[in-house]
C-alpha cells in the first residue's frame, strides 16, 4: 500500500511539473478554431513572410518613380585667389615684348536647375508589369505559409486529443492493476499467493505508471509547441477544450481541386513571371525618349561684394529631347532570350509533373483513409474481445482456476489492442487531414474564412 502511494505521488509531481502552469496567469482555453485563429494572428514567422508583401510594394513604388520627372539644383561659389597668367604679345596692346596678363575674375557664383522627364522607356514599363506578377507570387507564398500553419496546428491538436484519449485508457489500466495488486497482497498476507506473483503484479503496475508518465511528458511537450505557434510566454497555462469525440468530420472534397493547390498555382505564376521576364529582355531593343530643361545663372566679381558696380551676372537656358537607340549589344539580348525559353520549358515540365504528383497524393490519401477507417473498426472489435478475455481471465484467476501468467498475458493482449486502436485512430485522423490538404479543400476553406 505504501509502495502504491509512492507511485501515485511521483505521478502527481510529474503532472504538476510538466503542466508548467502559473497561478498568476489566467488559463487560455482553446478549441480548434480559436487555436488556429490565434496562431494566424500571433505567429511571428507568418508576420515575417507577410513583410515580403510590404517590401514588394516599396519596390513597385520605386519602379513607378521612373515615370516621374527628376529635378536637380546646383549652387556654387569659387574663389580664384591666384588667377592664371598668360604671356601675350605686347603689340596687341601697343607695347613691345611680351606682357603677362591675368585671365578671369577672383570671385564667382553659379546656380542652376535641371529637369529630366522620361517620355518613353520600354524597359521600365516591362519591369512594372513584371512586378505585378511578383506581387501575386508573394501573396501565394503568404497563403502557403498560412496553409502550413493551419495544417500543423490541426495536426498538433489531433495528436493532443489522441494523447488525452490514450491517457484515459492507461489511467484505467493503472486502476485495474492497482486493484489486482491490492487483492494479491491480501492473498499473499493470508498465505494463498506466492510473493513472486505479487512482485510480478507490482512490476506491471510500475510499467503502467511509467507509461502514464511518458504520456504526461508528451502532453506537456505538445502544449509547449502550441505556445511556440501562438507566440506565448513559457508559463502561459493552456487548456485544449475540444475532445476527440467532439470533433466534427473535416469537410472533405470528393474530387481534387487542382486550382486550389498552392504549389501548382505558384508554378503557374512563375510561368507568367517568366513571360514577363521575356518582355523585359526584349525591351532592350526599344529606344528611350526623354526631355530635359536647364536654366543656369552665373555671377563674377573681383571683390567679395556682389552688389557693387563691378559685379556682372549672366543667365542661360536650354531645353531639348534625347533619343537613345540600341544598335548592337554583342548578342547579349539574344542569349538572354534563349535562356529564358529554356527556363520556360523547365517550368512547363515541372507543372506537368506537379499535376501528376498532386493526383497521386490525392489517390493515396483516399486509400489511406479507407484502410485506416477499416482498421479502426477492426481494432474496436479486437479491443472489445481483448477486454472480455481479460475480464474472464481475471475472474478465473480470482477463483484459482487460471494461473497468474494467463492473467498477465490477457492484460498484455488488452494493452496491445488498446495501443493498436489508438494508433489506428491517430492514423485515420491524420490521413483525413492530409486528404483535406492535398485535395485543395484546406486552402479553399482558408480563403472562404478570409473573405
Amino acid at each position: 500500500m505504501r509502495y502504491s502511494l509512492q507511485i501515485l505521488i511521483v505521478m502527481l509531481i510529474c503532472v504538476i511539473n510538466l503542466s508548467g502552469q502559473n497561478n498568476n496567469r489566467d488559463t487560455l482555453y482553446l478549441d480548434l478554431r480559436k487555436a488556429v485563429e490565434l496562431t494566424l494572428k500571433n505567429n511571428p514567422d507568418l508576420k515575417r513572410v507577410k513583410m515580403n508583401e510590404k517590401i514588394l510594394k516599396t519596390q513597385i513604388d520605386a519602379a513607378y518613380s521612373a515615370f516621374y520627372p527628376k529635378i536637380s539644383g546646383t549652387l556654387g561659389y569659387t574663389d580664384n585667389f591666384s588667377l592664371p597668367v598668360q604671356l601675350l604679345p605686347g603689340a596687341m596692346f601697343g607695347q613691345e615684348g611680351q606682357i603677362p596678363v591675368k585671365f578671369g575674375v577672383r570671385h564667382g557664383t553659379s546656380a542652376g536647375i535641371e529637369v529630366n522627364q522620361t517620355l518613353f522607356n520600354g524597359k521600365s514599363i516591362a519591369i512594372v508589369s513584371k512586378l505585378g506578377i511578383s506581387e501575386d507570387i508573394y501573396n501565394l507564398q503568404t497563403l502557403s505559409k498560412i496553409e502550413d500553419l493551419v495544417y500543423n496546428v490541426i495536426q498538433l491538436y489531433i495528436q493532443h486529443q489522441i494523447t488525452i484519449e490514450q491517457r484515459e485508457i492507461v489511467l484505467s489500466n493503472y486502476e485495474k492493476i492497482e486493484y489486482l495488486v491490492k487483492i494479491a497482497q491480501a492473498q499473499y498476507d493470508n498465505g494463498i499467493l506466492k510473493k513472486l506473483d505479487v512482485d510480478q503484479l507490482k512490476v506491471n503496475r510500475t510499467n503502467v505508471g511509467s507509461e502514464l508518465t511518458n504520456i504526461n511528458i508528451a502532453s506537456a511537450q505538445q502544449i509547449n509547441v502550441f505556445r511556440f505557434y501562438l507566440d506565448l510566454e513559457n508559463d502561459q497555462p493552456i487548456s485544449l477544450t475540444e475532445k476527440l469525440n467532439d470533433s466534427d468530420k473535416f469537410p472533405l472534397s470528393n474530387t481534387i481541386l487542382l486550382e486550389e493547390n498552392l504549389d501548382y498555382r505558384l508554378l503557374k505564376q512563375q510561368i507568367e513571371l517568366n513571360k514577363k521576364d521575356r518582355n523585359v529582355i526584349k525591351s532592350d531593343f526599344l529606344p528611350t525618349l526623354s526631355a530635359f530643361a536647364r536654366y543656369n545663372y552665373t555671377g563674377q566679381s573681383n571683390e567679395f561684394n556682389f552688389t557693387n558696380d563691378k559685379y556682372s551676372d549672366f543667365k542661360s537656358g536650354v531645353w531639348g529631347l534625347n533619343l537613345s537607340i540600341p544598335i548592337f549589344d554583342g548578342f547579349r539580348t539574344k542569349i538572354q532570350l534563349q535562356e529564358n525559353k529554356l527556363i520556360l520549358e523547365q517550368l512547363e515540365l515541372s507543372k506537368k509533373n506537379l499535376k501528376n504528383a498532386a493526383n497521386l497524393e490525392y489517390e493515396n490519401a483516399k486509400i489511406k483513409m479507407e484502410q485506416y477507417e477499416i482498421s479502426i473498426l477492426t481494432q474496436q472489435d479486437n479491443m472489445k474481445l481483448a477486454q472480455e478475455l481479460y475480464e474472464i481471465t481475471k475472474i478465473s484467476y480470482h477463483e484459482g482456476v487460471a494461473p497468474l501468467t494467463d492473467l498477465l498475458n490477457a492484460e498484455t493482449s488488452l494493452n496491445e489492442a488498446q495501443s493498436m486502436y489508438i494508433t489506428a485512430l491517430l492514423n485515420y485522423k491524420l490521413a483525413e487531414l492530409e486528404h483535406l490538404k492535398v485535395s485543395g479543400k484546406l486552402v479553399q476553406l482558408i480563403n472562404s474564412n478570409n473573405n
